[in-house]
């Protein structure tokens, strides 16, 4: 059984057709790596995994349960909010700019959800927010507001806050795409760890290195489609697609 489950996915904005009939599958412990142009619709597409925006048409299951499904009329219908609610649960989402809440400690910013959402108490949720903290290598920053830490620093904060609720998969939207590159490194190390401990990923990236390192599986999208997936060594090697080896050329060339 796949762990999640895309099927022929469409989504317009107005008359923009921004994803042309996209499937994805991912299996528990995958890492999957998407990379593309900017507009492609990578970001799109994670953003309705987890029902930040709605799909036009076609199906999406999480651990075997349906989110969305065709309708009658060829339109997507979603299970009931009560429903959608429990299976967002099983993803966490980490977004280019952090989202933190600014006028809430590190340490809050962890335990907030867990207590609201999952009626832990508080000191179980501050308990695992100081474990998390110390994966992440940011013990010592606990009581600090997010102000205080760096773009990299307030990054593991959000992947911790993520990990927080404990999710069966972890979705990444360019985590890294807003830090300069020494900060990158201290992220990309993070979700290393979480690749080696096999949390079930989806990550859109633009760090090729990152994807052939440690993704089980690379997905090139251009123009809305899938126009290549494999192994990160076929894909980002050995493409067989011209349109995947002319990206390839351009990222690796203005590296």
């Amino acid at each position: 059984m796949y762990m999640l489950q895309a099927l022929d996915i469409y989504k317009k904005f107005g008359h923009l057709e921004v994803l042309k009939g996209v499937s994805l599958q991912v299996k528990q412990g995958e890492v999957i790596a998407i990379i593309g142009p900017s507009g492609s619709g990578k970001s799109t597409l994670l953003r309705c995994l987890n029902r930040l925006e709605t799909i036009d048409r076609g199906t999406i299951e999480i651990d075997g349960e349906i989110m969305a499904k065709n309708g009658p009329d060829g339109r997507a219908v979603y299970s009931s909010e009560k429903d959608i609610t429990r299976l967002r649960r099983k993803m966490g989402m980490v977004f280019q700019n952090f989202n933190l809440f600014p006028h809430k400690s590190v340490l809050e910013n962890l335990m907030l959800a867990p207590m609201l959402v999952n009626n832990v108490t508080a000191e179980e949720a501050e308990k695992t927010a100081r474990e998390l903290l110390a994966k992440v290598g940011l013990s010592q920053k606990a009581d600090n507001y997010p102000f205080e830490l760096s773009g990299g620093q307030q990054q593991r904060v959000a992947i911790a806050r993520a990990l927080a609720m404990n999710p069966a998969i972890m979705c990444f939207d360019e985590p890294t795409s807003a830090l300069d590159p020494e900060l990158t490194g201290e992220v990309l190390r993070v979700m290393r760890d979480l690749a080696f401990e096999h949390m079930t990923m989806v990550v859109v990236t633009h760090e090729i290195g990152f994807a052939r390192e440690v993704a089980n599986r690379v997905i090139f999208m251009d123009d809305g489609l899938i126009v290549e997936q494999g192994t990160a060594e076929d894909v980002l090697l050995n493409p067989r697609q011209e349109r995947t080896k002319a990206f390839l050329s351009t990222v690796l060339t203005a590296r």
